[in-house]
Order: C-alpha cells, then structure tokens, then sequence
C-alpha cells in the first residue's frame, strides 16, 4: 500500500522569533484544552481522506509543540490511531526548543510513542541566539539534547541556521564542530531568509541590521558540506544530513510529491492532486470546530503545469534527483527536449538512467537551475 504523512501543527509559542513566518501565537496557553478538543474533530472530520494509503510518518511541527503535556499528545495520538491506517514502525516526530522541555517530560513523551526528537538549537553563539529572539542558551541546548538521550529517543534532528548578521564564517565552523560532537543523526542546516512579515523583514528594510552577502553565505553553506560529509552525513537534501538510512521520512513524503493530511490553524494538506490550507487564525479554528466545521481557507487543484514544476522544484532539492518518467506522465511534452535544452545551458545538470539530478558543483545555483526549468 501506498504511504503518506500526518502533519499536526500546534501553534502556541513563549515569543516570536524575529525570522520566522510560521503561523504561532504568543500568551495563549490558556487556550491550549480547547485547542485540543478542536483538532481531535479536526482529525475526526478528515478521517474519509486519503483512503487507499497507510501513514508512516507523524510530525507535530509549529509553533513549540513540547507545550503539549504528555496527556494532550496521548489523546491526540489515540484519536490518530482510531481514525486512520497507521503503520506499526510510523516515524513519530516532535519539534522542541531547547530549555523548554524536560527530561521526565521527554520520557513521557517517548513511552507513548514519539521516536524522533526535532531540537531547535539554532546556534551555539548566545549573542546571535539573543539577536534571533531565541529565549534558550547554547548551554540549555545541549543538557536538553543530553536529556533526550537519557530518555531513550535515538533519532535526534539538530536545527541550525548560518547566514545571520555579523555571525562569522569560524563562527559557523564552531557551530558545526559543536554539533558533530553530539553526534545527532540528523542536521538539518539552514540559511537564513528575509521573510515578508516577518521582524527581521523590517529590520532590514529599514537599515537597522544587514544580511551577509552572498560570498559569505555561499562560503558558509560549502563549509558546511565539506565538515559535515567528511563526518558521515549523507547531503541527502539542500539543507539536511543525516547518518546511514535517517533520514527524515516525513519531509521526504513533501519532496517526493506524496500524499499528506494536516491539521491545526494554518497547515497545509496535499491528496495528490488538490492541496488546501487552513486559515492562519487559532480564534477562526476553534470557532469553526466547535460547529463542526472545517476551518479550510482555501483549496486549490494542481494544474499539470503546477504539478511538473513542483516535482522539479522538490525533486531537485534532494540529491537523488526526480524520476523523469514521472514528469511525462504529468504533461503532454516532449520532456526529453525540455531537459535537453537546459542542459546546454547548466553543465551541472545531470540526467541519465531516467533520472535528473544536479551534480555537487552545481548546488550553488540550484534555485536559478530549477527556475529555467519551469513551464511557464
């Protein structure tokens, strides 16, 4: 049987962080029993989708999910299990930061099923965690790790992001030394983004911080490569590493095009062909499931043109590549051509055996590669 993720977001948040767009509320906790009730008939509502696959992933994004006691996860959990085709092996992923959850609640967390620790260190530099908005100490960063250990989870995925104003390339270089050193099997190495909307979006519009230039975020993000690599990570994404077969198999089902529900305010699904979104409002979610009401914003049906250039966006991400034979199924094009023609003008393209990849060199440009090959 074909396989597919569960997405659940849990939006409530201690602060803001200055980069961040993801949908999270501040000072809400109170509301957080009630939120519980709503995405438990959220899950309830949605059990008819996506029938003829089995789930094998289950990832509690947001937000800071590790609000959520040990009870709240449980019902939620039961109400998946209840509702849907979970494998018995599902890869159950939470995301935490540092300094906000404890050992005895990690524990607890583990026992009732959750085998993949997201742990948001960000970086090991306190002045650069301070100027991020991040409330936790490069300290608290790794006695949370260290505690996730002690309470039996062994897939831990570490977040870092480089590419931050004033932040140095030896500084970087420290930063993923540091993380090495607690040997995670998974790293996931992000450059930072001026997103709209976003703190950091004003500050730089208006002049009061400047992002690194390009040079150094080029630099940072080879650096990066080359320690990691050399230390046995698999570059298997743009941004993510892991050790032999740890990948993450949630966000795989996102770059392979595969099916996967959602719920919580904003989160987005995806059945394969039709993709819908939530409205990114908590008040508009519980409002609406108190009524039984799907708190749906927005669907759309991908048109074949969509459906190509987002499997050549995603496919090219990772190092594997995208299946040809799958873009021809998508589009009446002589795809072969297509490929062919900007293969002259990229020599980093790489396509043999019905498979398009881009070689090492050619990671730089990856966002201009995928760009040219989009049908417009």
């Amino acid at each position: 049987m074909n396989k597919a993720g569960i997405y659940l977001h849990i939006p409530f948040c201690k602060t803001k962080c200055i980069y961040c767009d993801f949908y999270s509320v501040t000072k809400k906790d109170d509301s957080i029993p009630h939120f519980i009730k709503c995405i438990i008939k959220e899950i309830e509502l949605n059990k008819n989708k996506i029938l003829d696959h089995q789930f094998d992933t289950i990832f509690f994004g947001g937000g800071t999910p590790s609000v959520l006691t040990p009870k709240q996860l449980e019902q939620i959990l039961n109400a998946l299990y209840k509702n849907y085709n979970i494998t018995k092996d599902a890869e159950i992923s939470l995301e935490c930061n540092p300094g906000e959850v404890n050992y005895e609640k990690l524990k607890d967390f583990h026992s009732l099923g959750l085998n993949r620790l997201s742990i948001g260190f960000q970086s090991f530099n306190d002045k650069l965690l301070k100027f991020l908005g991040r409330l936790h100490t490069s300290e608290q960063s790794i006695s949370t790790f260290n505690d996730a250990r002690k309470a039996g989870i062994d897939n831990i995925n570490t977040d870092l992001i480089y590419d931050i104003p004033k932040q140095l390339v030896r500084e970087w270089k420290n930063d993923l030394f540091l993380v090495n050193a607690l040997n995670p099997e998974h790293i996931s190495a992000y450059s930072l983004t001026v997103e709209k909307n976003t703190v950091l979006h004003s500050m730089v519009r208006k002049k009061m911080t400047i992002m690194p230039s390009e040079k150094i975020d080029k630099k940072m993000f080879l650096e990066t490569i080359e320690f990691l690599e050399k230390n046995n990570y698999n570059h298997y994404e743009i941004s993510n590493f892991s050790k032999k077969d740890m990948e993450c198999k949630h966000n795989l089902h996102y770059w392979r095009m595969k099916p996967y529900l959602a719920f919580g305010p904003g989160a987005h699904g995806f059945d394969g062909s039709k993709r819908w979104w939530n409205k990114r409002s908590l008040e508009h979610y519980l409002s609406s499931l108190e009524k039984d009401i799907l708190p749906i914003e927005q669907y759309e049906i991908l048109t074949e043109k969509n459906s190509f250039n987002e499997l050549i966006m995603n496919g090219l991400r990772l190092r594997e590549g995208v299946n040809v034979n799958l873009l021809k199924k998508l589009i009446d094009i002589d795809v072969n051509k297509h490929i062919k023609t900007y293969q002259k003008k990229w020599s980093y393209l790489q396509y043999k055996n019905d498979n398009l990849s881009l070689k090492k060199e050619g990671l730089l440009f990856t966002d201009e590669i995928i760009a040219d090959l989009f049908l417009i």
